[in-house]
């Protein structure tokens, strides 16, 4: 799944765009008031069986729905049928994990002091460098339902 980790229900985004905080067009995210823009891969996770068994291992994964395509499976709304199995599936996006770290940095930097003067530049750069993580995780828990 190259360097793109990070599922995004469709449901998710729907109620971010309807509270202004972001537009989709097509494969486009734009996180509205910073105009960031970051690119989504279309994609399913698989969530229940409808029926049949999970002989392809796919429950609790997340899949391109290019993936899908070449592993010959028929996807359709939330449903996925990949031979004689039938899995129940939520539609959403893969989105990059370092997208959604500049884009929590971003959010971060409006709220965040301005360096105190004569603070050496290497120490602040240090310290966003060390601080990358925890932006992403408070950008998922300031933003994920």
């Amino acid at each position: 799944m190259a360097d793109y980790d990070l599922f995004v229900p469709q449901s998710v985004l729907a109620k971010w765009s309807e509270q202004g905080r972001i537009s989709v067009v097509g494969n486009l995210l734009t996180i509205l008031g910073e105009n960031k823009n970051f690119a989504l891969t279309s994609a399913v996770r698989f969530l229940k069986m409808e029926a049949g068994e999970d002989v392809a291992g796919l429950l609790q994964k997340v899949k391109t729905i290019d993936a899908l395509k070449q592993m010959g499976a028929e996807h359709y709304m939330e449903s996925v049928i990949l031979g004689e199995s039938a899995y129940q599936v939520q539609q959403g996006f893969l989105a990059e994990a370092n997208a959604l770290r500049r884009a929590a940095a971003a959010s971060q930097a409006a709220s965040k002091p301005a360096a105190k003067p004569g603070a050496p530049a290497s120490s602040a750069a240090e310290g966003e460098k060390n601080a990358e993580p925890d932006l992403l995780a408070q950008f998922l828990l300031d933003n994920l339902p």
